[in-house]
């Protein structure tokens, strides 16, 4: 009796063990969980649209900044210089147009005073009260005229494309002295600031990157076996290293990731690895989480931090 117990006892155990260790393999291998995601934002950086010596840096390291607030200038004493010459050249051209207008203006009077005596010698000639050389030379004085007018015509077009350079170049200089001050484009934190106030900013030189605060999410890289048990809208918990929980939304599940195995060879032909390894492991495919935004801790996330992530199964998302 005792040797048939034992051998009961024993077939347990290892039924029991059997039991457990497929519940742990399933849960490892199928059930819908991670330990591998990271919070992410989107970092923002700011470049000089101007070049310049930074007179004025209004942040600090790490410094929550809000949007359109000012981070720092670059000297504008030359860009003023410029915007004060692009309107004085504007006032300049317009100037010239005017004068060109008031031509204009006299060089028909003129052209109807040419024509009306030809038209009266020509009347004259007509009854030979005057000589045909008389009224040659006034047709050739209308000729003139119309020469004038259509040579004056001209420059005021050119007078006319001028004042339209010139208040271009005008927009310009307001658009470079305006971009001397560098302001925030997003809500966010300051971060690994190295711009000192003195240092020359360069056309495109980074100047500082921001973490835009309203950006944040979880982006877990979950394997492809558990992919079916996962969908879009399925809630989340998630709990980061450091001990936080809360919750978040799956938003979405990347459609494509890289393909180390298969690199383009000659004339754009899959280059195939011909060695085969026996152990394949399971990709990894990126999937986003939206934060839940009632979390209180929201302003607290760091970027980059790591973070285990379990999916609510949803019946669903297993059909």
């Amino acid at each position: 009796m005792k040797k048939i117990l034992s051998h009961l006892t024993t077939v347990a155990v290892v039924v029991l063990a059997f039991v457990l260790g497929w519940f742990a393999w399933e849960h490892y291998t199928r059930a819908p969980w991670t330990r591998d995601a990271r919070v992410r934002a989107d970092v923002v950086t700011l470049s000089a649209d101007v070049s310049g010596r930074i007179v004025s840096l209004g942040v600090q390291d790490n410094q929550h900044v809000d949007k359109g607030q000012l981070l720092l200038e670059i000297d504008p004493a030359r860009y003023s210089l410029a915007v004060e010459h692009a309107r004085r050249s504007v006032e300049v051209a317009k100037a010239s147009l005017g004068q060109s207008e008031a031509t204009i203006v006299s060089s028909q009077a003129l052209l109807r005073q040419r024509q009306s005596e030809e038209r009266r010698r020509r009347t004259l000639k007509e009854r030979s009260a005057i000589s045909g050389e008389e009224w040659e030379k006034s047709n050739t004085e209308v000729s003139v005229a119309q020469a004038d007018l259509l040579r004056n015509l001209a420059n005021l077009g050119l007078a006319q494309a001028n004042v339209q350079l010139a208040i271009a170049a005008l927009t310009q200089a307001e658009l470079d002295l305006q971009r001397t001050r560098v302001e925030s484009p997003v809500s966010g934190y300051v971060t690994n600031l190295l711009t000192r106030q003195g240092d020359y900013a360069t056309v495109g030189g980074p100047l500082l990157a921001l973490v835009d605060s309203d950006s944040f999410y979880v982006s877990g890289y979950f394997e492809e076996t558990k992919l079916p048990r996962i969908g879009e809208g399925d809630r989340v918990d998630i709990e980061l290293m450091s001990g936080e929980k809360f919750g978040g939304t799956v938003q979405s599940i990347a459609f494509a990731i890289a393909d180390r195995e298969n690199l383009p060879g000659g004339r754009l032909l899959a280059n195939i690895n011909p060695s085969y390894t026996w152990v394949k492991l399971a990709q990894r495919v990126p999937v986003r989480i939206r934060i839940d935004e009632g979390y209180a801790g929201k302003d607290k996330l760091r970027a980059g931090t790591t973070a285990t992530v379990t999916v609510e199964e949803n019946p669903k998302s297993q059909d």
